[in-house]
């Protein structure tokens, strides 16, 4: 009798105990999507667009593939960049990424690399991507390092789209791949 006792103790304990690490797990999730939403917000306005690229209604942000972000990108939706209010779009190609200014890629394997140069090159795209395996098509990538989100910065490609970083931002980037 003993032991059903402290079988009908432990293992509602131990549910309990699992359930609440998960919840951790999960709110940590949460809390880097979140984190790094208000980034992209941030670094968008430390980008220099050619001019040509500021001369529409909207700074369109637009999510290439599934929202990777958890829906935390529509908390940029009434703010603005270059005084200009940010819309959030999800698209299916590059194709339908020429109005976009900041491109957020969340499969950045399925990427051609030459159809994305061209996009980059023709429109001044911001292009984004997660993780420091895909570096070469993302201009931004968060990358996390100790537990922390951390920005690489690709110079080379936005070069190649005439856009230019504030050197604030390069300042808090971890890594920055430039031109050999």
């Amino acid at each position: 009798m003993a032991r059903g006792w402290r079988q009908f103790f432990y293992v509602p304990s131990i549910t309990v105990l699992i359930m609440s690490c998960m919840v951790t797990v999960c709110q940590a999730e949460v809390k880097t999507h979140q984190i790094k939403a208000a980034y992209l917000y941030q670094i968008s306005k430390f980008v220099f667009w050619p001019e040509a690229r500021k001369q529409v209604e909207n700074f369109h942000v637009c999510q290439l593939g599934p929202d990777s972000y958890g829906g935390s990108l529509q908390k940029m939706v009434g703010r603005t960049v270059f005084n200009k209010p940010v819309t959030i779009e999800s698209i299916d190609s590059l194709k339908q990424a020429q109005q976009c200014h900041l491109l957020i890629i969340s499969d950045p394997a399925a990427v051609n690399p030459t159809s994305l140069h061209k996009l980059i090159s023709e429109h001044s795209v911001l292009t984004v991507v997660d993780g420091n395996k895909h570096w070469d098509k993302g201009m931004v990538s968060f990358v996390l390092e100790k537990k922390r989100v951390r920005l690489h910065i690709n110079l080379s490609l936005a070069k190649l789209s005439g856009l230019t970083f504030a050197a604030n931002l390069l300042e808090v980037a971890s890594v920055i791949h430039k031109d050999k």
